[in-house]
């Protein structure tokens, strides 16, 4: 047990190294991947809500995605790796993701677009839930004369 430990512990180590994963040869541009990935968290999505409508579409939400894109599992998922080590790439491929997710959101009408660009839920001008001041009646032995 304190073998597996010790290994467990030394591939950590080295796993943890400033090298990026080596560019794939075959790998998927950077505009094909963020959309790849927005179609993959709108999958998600769809499947954690209504999953009914993927079955009832007959719709397989992996095979869907490499039919679509025209690759294949290997593929992506060493780009995938390579986009991932560099945290600042990866990190801008998602803001595009949820750019794009924020976008669909006002389209739709489930927010609203406020002032400077921002985004509102609701109505609200704090994107939260409307909250009213509380209130305080005065009994008759609270007032003092």
């Amino acid at each position: 047990m304190k073998e597996l430990a010790c290994i467990i512990v030394s591939l950590l180590l080295f796993s943890c190294g400033e090298q990026a994963a080596e560019k794939p040869k075959d790998h998927l541009p950077e505009d094909k991947m963020v959309n790849m990935l927005y179609d993959i968290t709108m999958l998600q999505a769809i499947n954690s809500f209504k999953p009914q409508v993927l079955d009832s579409n007959k719709v397989e939400a992996k095979n869907y995605i490499y039919k679509k894109y025209k690759t294949d599992s290997l593929t992506f998922a060493q780009s995938h790796t390579y986009y991932a080590s560099d945290l600042e790439v990866y990190g801008e491929m998602q803001r595009k993701v949820a750019d794009r997710i924020e976008k669909d959101k006002v389209k739709e009408g489930i927010i609203k677009k406020g002032v400077e660009g921002t985004t509102v839920k609701g109505g609200s001008s704090s994107g939260g839930p409307k909250i009213r001041p509380r209130t305080r009646t005065l009994k008759a032995s609270d007032k003092t004369d």
